[in-house]
């Protein structure tokens, strides 16, 4: 790469100076006929500054690309989850565990003193 840019310095060096650059006929009418003079390295410098934008576009829309399929992937994944934790109770049903093996009369009197009204009146 330093050496790439040595020769193009070298070049710019002894190509210092001022061409002459005619008019394409169908822009005559924009510019006019005469030939415009243009700085050679000018020139040079903004045709290599188009080709970086050119490149740096490039890469940007294929950055670009590449997040968006990530983002998309991931919103399937989490969505794919959220389906699965909603029919969570249906395939896997959480345990008994808080009810007791065997039924306690003293837990059917309180429960039934609880839902009777007169029940909670009468003490």
């Amino acid at each position: 790469m330093i050496g790439l840019g040595v020769i193009a310095g070298l070049f710019l060096v002894a190509n210092s100076g001022w061409i002459p650059v005619s008019i394409p006929p169908w822009l005559t009418g924009l510019f006019g006929d005469r030939p415009h003079e243009v700085w050679l390295p000018a020139l040079i410098a903004g045709w290599l500054a188009s080709a970086v934008l050119l490149a740096a576009i490039v890469l940007w829309s294929m950055f670009y690309v590449w997040r968006r399929r990530q983002y998309e992937t991931l919103i399937g994944r989490l969505e794919r989850e959220l389906a699965k934790l909603r029919n969570l109770p249906f395939t896997e049903p959480a345990p008994l565990e808080d009810l007791p093996e065997a039924p306690s009369a003293h837990a059917a009197r309180v429960m039934n003193a609880l839902d009777d009204d007169e029940g909670l009146d009468a003490r």
